[in-house]
């Protein structure tokens, strides 16, 4: 049973750490998932900011330049490359202000290219893209584009910021680059780090030069957080509620494991206690045997007087047993009347067994005269159970006071105090629990089953009264029972 047990406990140890495991690889998966869904999120809203920038310098209209543009096929220039057809863009861009073009048409482009080849004049500048394994006709168009807007209107970091922000978008850097070959898409690099992640938006705002723009947010775990927040609460809730069963069932495991030990306990203290009363009793019935001990008036009456005493002990074991057995405290039955307590207190003094060896002063400190109205019985057993666990935990002499008095019109209390050993802080929250004994109990060979203060917090409570305790070790314990008249 035991090893049984070991083998459950390490189990449910095992399944917690398991499913925590399991639950933060689980939830650490949908964060990194849900912070890659944002950070794309994050990637559209700035491609959507580039075209609105854009949008915004497309809608110059400059009257003091022209652009014209030719477009031929060629074959291509790069080395290596013999055989593969390439797309030449002549881009020619006129200052209006610098050449006189009223002898000409502005839009012709033969004129603008005979102009420039035979004349060079300052006012038209000469731009030569040759583009080889092209994506696509459409693409080459935007590129075209994307020039002619820069050439009207050149991109501006602080713009871009502005647009960025107004989106409430948080900007830690933008910067201009120039790339060794043409940026044809957007790119985005993505998070270094799942605490701090950033993302940084490579965006070419002019294809033929190879002029791009990167822009670098910090993501912010607030958005990726309150995307998840149904899932964690779930989780934790879910969680919660498994890990609290299994330390339940740990729980209820060890305090199974703590009964075991306590009714295996309880059987071996049990058969030790009733060892002596049986062994007694057998020797009574022997000595009754012999005629001739029989004849001895002394001998006769010594022999009764013990199997007298041993079987009021073994009543006691078993009254203490059977009110022990009811769950609760208000199911003990009572029979109730008005009896003089300290005749009551006298009564138990005299029938206290002291064991040889030891003395014992006991004392009743009240000459006042106490009617009290409840089980004379059960009363009787309290004071008794008191008194013999003063005598039981005490050195070779001890000194008991017993002490009553009325507490207003409705309330009685009853004090027993002793100058015994004491009971120590780590016990005193289980001195009540059944078949519970202290570690100094075993060590000085003190007999007994751990039910004494059980019952007779048993008893108190059945009378609707309350118990006290008090106690130092080496100095002694104070019980104070307050019952209702």
């Amino acid at each position: 049973m035991e090893k049984r047990i070991k083998i459950l406990h390490w189990l449910t140890i095992s399944a917690i750490v398991a499913f925590c495991l399991m639950q933060c690889y689980w939830l650490y998966s949908r964060y990194t998932y849900t912070l890659e869904s944002h950070e794309e999120e994050l990637y559209r809203t700035v491609l959507d900011v580039m075209q609105e920038e854009r949008e915004i310098r497309k809608s110059v209209k400059r009257p003091d330049i022209n652009i014209l543009t030719s477009t031929r096929i060629s074959a291509s220039s790069q080395p290596g490359s013999s055989g593969i057809l390439s797309t030449v863009f002549d881009i020619y861009v006129i200052d209006l202000n610098k050449i006189d073009v009223s002898q000409m048409n502005a839009t012709d482009i033969k004129d603008i290219i005979n102009l420039y080849e035979t004349q060079k004049p300052d006012g038209i500048v000469h731009h030569n893209f040759e583009i080889n394994d092209k994506p696509s006709d459409p693409n080459e168009y935007d590129a075209l584009e994307r020039f002619t807007v820069d050439v009207r209107k050149p991109f501006r970091l602080q713009t871009l910021d502005s647009l960025l922000r107004d989106r409430g978008l948080t900007v830690d850097e933008i910067v201009m680059e120039k790339a060794d070959t043409m940026v044809w898409f957007p790119s985005k690099a993505g998070h270094e780090s799942i605490l701090l992640p950033k993302i940084s938006v490579t965006y070419p705002y002019d294809i033929f030069e190879g002029e791009t723009v990167t822009v670098t947010l910090s993501v912010g775990l607030s958005p990726v957080i309150a995307k998840m927040m149904d899932l964690l609460i779930f989780s934790l809730v879910l969680s919660a509620l498994l890990i609290t069963c299994l330390v339940a069932q740990i729980a209820t495991i060890r305090k199974q494991r703590k009964l075991e030990e306590l009714r295996q306990d309880f059987i071996h203290t049990m058969i030790h206690e009733l060892k002596r009363p049986i062994s007694t009793l057998k020797m009574c019935v022997s000595y009754m045997r012999n005629d001739r001990l029989m004849e001895d008036r002394e001998s006769k009456e010594a022999i009764i007087a013990d199997s007298s005493n041993e079987l009021d002990n073994l009543s006691s074991y078993f009254s203490k047993l059977r009110d022990l057995t009811f769950n609760d405290a208000a199911e003990i039955p009572l029979t109730l009347s008005a009896f003089n307590l300290r005749d009551t207190i006298s009564d138990c003094i005299a029938k206290l067994t002291i064991p040889s060896g030891k003395k014992a002063e006991i004392r009743i400190m009240s000459e006042d005269v106490v009617t009290l109205t409840a089980d004379r019985m059960h009363i009787g057993n309290i004071i008794s159970n008191l008194l013999e666990n003063s005598v039981k935990y005490s050195g070779e002499s001890v000194r008991i006071d017993v002490g009553y008095r009325e507490e207003g019109n409705d309330t009685i209390c009853i004090t027993v105090k002793d100058n015994g050993i004491g009971i120590s802080k780590a016990d005193m929250r289980f001195i009540y629990d059944k078949f519970f004994r202290s570690r100094r109990a075993s060590d000085r060979d003190i007999p007994g089953m751990g039910l004494g203060l059980a019952y007779v917090k048993q008893l108190v409570l059945a009378h609707r009264g309350s118990i006290d305790m008090e106690s130092e070790e080496g100095v002694g314990t104070v019980f104070t029972i307050k019952l209702p008249q």
